[in-house]
């Protein structure tokens, strides 16, 4: 792989609390275990792009207190030179339950990732190359400043706007520097109503696909994923022909490719007319019973799919030596790896914990199985 994953992450110490239900207010309920993980949006998706085969250049902050939380990241393979230490604040912290059925409730302390700033930005990406990916959410502080510093390198934004950030989505010329959204349902909706002016909650309207079709045609993304929840997900593509994005990548040489011209041949698609493709991917084959933790699932998600993108344009010819293409397939074929990490990832406990190696990955793919004891990750 040429091009490079870099992340301006969130990084957390998670304390996970199994219950038997989500406490109501005023309620108070006697917790039946306790783990103590490495945790945050930021630092799930580098790991599990680092795990996804992705070269992985990870820039944030901790206390005293998350030093072994680095140490983890840097053993995964991540670069994290520009993780630094800091004295006179805690590492980030977020409280979870997680009940029977798999489902959590979060509440997060920023600590020292709310310390981030312009300047780590610029130290983060200082090596990078045009076509280099930068991966992010709203977990920390200097958010803007990372999109547009990024961009002004040539490199290429998904942005994971979570938890939703109202007064930042307002910027329209910052949603614009942005080539590929990862959105759910709710932030969807934020998202229009700050673009379209409308309050689309109070208007009703539930058409989530139609939404991010007018979103895609108002502003300069290249691409905007919806996660569906268990409805699984749709992309939304502009055809490369109408991509207003040149990036010229930072590599004139191919890797040796291990995707097949098949996979990359085909697109299943519910709506192809115009200059948008639409690209429906449904979830991995996980019954129900076999949902532990969904803790840290979305966050593979977002780390499989930025990997997948980089991974196949460095391989397809559409794009080495030229434009950072993004294609239909591309995003098809990203989205099914994606959907597959974060399918193996709930059948596990934790988030970094629960994240697949890419062999794992694949295999689920080939078999549509799941393995019968899921072998725990190390941490």
């Amino acid at each position: 792989m040429d091009l490079r994953v870099f992340t301006f992450a969130s990084i957390n110490i998670d304390e996970v609390y199994s219950v038997p239900h989500i406490t109501r207010p005023g309620e108070t309920i006697s917790s039946t275990g306790r783990q103590l993980n490495a945790g945050g949006k930021g630092a799930n998706a580098s790991v599990a792009a680092a795990r996804a085969g992705a070269p992985v250049h990870i820039t944030g902050l901790v206390g005293k207190d998350g030093v072994w939380v680095r140490e983890m990241l840097q053993q995964t393979g991540a670069n994290v030179e520009q993780v630094r230490i800091l004295d006179d604040v805690s590492t980030g912290r977020a409280i979870i339950q997680v009940d029977r059925s798999g489902e959590n409730a979060i509440f997060l302390f920023p600590g020292a990732n709310h310390r981030l700033t312009k300047a780590d930005a610029q130290r983060g990406f200082a090596h990078c190359t045009k076509g280099d990916w930068l991966m992010l959410t709203n977990e920390t502080t200097a958010v803007a400043e990372a999109i547009a510093h990024a961009h002004s390198l040539g490199m290429q934004v998904l942005w994971n706007p979570a938890p939703m950030d109202s007064q930042l989505m307002a910027a329209k010329e910052l949603v614009d520097m942005v080539d590929v959204l990862v959105l759910n349902e709710t932030e969807l909706m934020t998202l229009a109503t700050q673009i379209q002016g409308v309050d689309r909650e109070k208007d009703g309207d539930q058409n989530h696909v139609g939404l991010a079709r007018q979103i895609l045609e108002q502003c300069q993304a290249r691409a905007i994923i919806v996660t569906l929840g268990s409805k699984g997900s749709v992309g939304l593509i502009r055809r490369p022909r109408v991509n207003s994005r040149s990036i010229l990548v930072g590599s004139e040489t191919a890797s040796s490719s291990s995707v097949s011209s098949s996979s990359l041949s085909s697109v299943p698609s519910s709506a192809n007319d115009g200059d948008i493709v639409e690209i429906q991917m449904p979830c991995a084959p996980v019954p129900k019973e076999r949902i532990i933790d969904t803790t840290g699932a979305g966050d593979t998600w977002v780390g499989y799919f930025g990997t997948e993108l980089a991974r196949t344009q460095s391989e397809s010819p559409e794009s080495i030596g030229s434009l950072a293409t993004l294609t239909p397939a591309m995003i098809n074929l990203a989205m099914k790896f994606a959907t597959y990490a974060s399918g193996l990832a709930v059948t596990r406990m934790g988030a970094i914990p629960s994240i697949p190696e890419r062999a794992d990955v694949e295999s689920f793919i080939k078999t549509q199985k799941l393995p019968a004891e899921p072998a725990p990750v190390k941490q």
